[in-house]
């Protein structure tokens, strides 16, 4: 029995010191895995250097863990001033093609500020514009590209004035999507048996098929959004607007004189003045030569008048 009892108590101590070793690696691997996750996570999320701003800079969200069960939706907001307007906008679309990302918009305008055109010799002419370039460029960029796409925008900045991005989370949605096809696809199956094993009346049949067609028009609709929303996920909208400070460009170009009308000399306009006044006076005594009945007629009048006062003072 003492033997006995003493091999139990042995076996007994032999148990709990494996157990005992046992939990101590199993709990050190799992702090070590712990730890392992936490370093690639913090690697993960990559920080942007900016400039400094006098202005307040909108913070931005933490990148979303890749190992995190939640879907975003990452859009990025910029507008800041650059050196070169032109130059800048052709490095962001060559950092675009670099992170695999493309250009939906891409707009560079000038905007003429002021104009002036001043003569400067006989033949010249100089032209002082002054302008400004900007330009607003939309792009696509895969998720997990965005940050270190932003970094090396930030180093065109020469002045920010605001910097936005937001991670919008969309799992409920397109949980929604996915559950509402599944709830779909389970009762057409049960409507398209209800159709083929019950459907014998014509007017029940088409009833049943309209109400199937509309419910399938849904569920397109459903998965067309649900699509869009992956897409969105898979690759973040970054609007970007950039100006430069305004410019002035002076330009001389060559001036043409107006060509003046034929002026004739003096001999010419007084031989056209004799010419031009005796035909002035032709047509004004022709005028008059035109007005004889009414010539004749006055003196008629007064012809009478005077017989007619002759009469009177005779009669006197």
């Amino acid at each position: 029995m003492k033997n006995s009892a003493k091999n139990f108590l042995k076996l007994s101590g032999i148990v709990l010191s494996t157990t005992f070793i046992l939990i101590s690696c199993s709990a050190s691997r799992e702090e070590k895995a712990n730890q392992e996750a936490y370093a690639r996570a913090s690697n993960d999320s990559i920080s942007t250097t900016e400039q400094p701003s006098t202005q307040k800079e909108a913070v931005s969200p933490n990148s979303p863990k890749k190992d995190s069960l939640r879907a975003f939706v990452r859009k990025a907001d910029l507008y800041f001033k650059v050196k070169d307007v032109k130059t800048a906008t052709f490095d962001i679309e060559r950092i675009v093609n670099e992170h695999q990302g493309y250009v939906t918009t891409s707009d560079l305008q000038s905007t003429i500020n002021y104009k002036n055109d001043i003569r400067i010799s006989n033949d010249s002419m100089r032209e002082i514009k002054n302008y400004t370039v900007h330009s607003d460029i939309t792009i696509r960029i895969p998720n997990d590209e965005l940050n270190k796409t932003l970094s090396e925008i930030a180093v065109l900045i020469d002045y920010l004035d605001h910097r936005v991005v937001k991670a919008d989370d969309v799992t409920k949605q397109l949980s929604a999507a996915d559950l509402w096809q599944q709830r779909f696809a389970n009762h057409q199956k049960r409507l398209e048996k209800a159709i083929d094993e019950k459907g014998k009346k014509l007017n029940t049949t088409v009833d049943a098929e309209d109400n199937l067609y509309a419910k399938q028009a849904t569920t397109d609709d459903v998965k067309l959004s649900a699509q869009e929303l992956k897409h969105d996920i898979a690759y973040s909208t970054v609007a970007i607007s950039i100006y430069q400070k305004e410019t002035t460009k002076s330009e001389t170009y060559a001036y043409a004189a107006p060509i003046e009308p034929y002026q004739p000399n003096f001999g010419s306009q007084l031989l056209t003045a004799l010419t031009d006044g005796g035909a002035v006076f032709g047509a004004i005594l022709l005028f008059f030569i035109k007005l004889w009945p009414i010539a004749l007629l006055i003196l008629a009048t007064v012809a009478v008048f005077k017989f007619i006062y002759k009469r009177k003072w005779f009669v006197q």
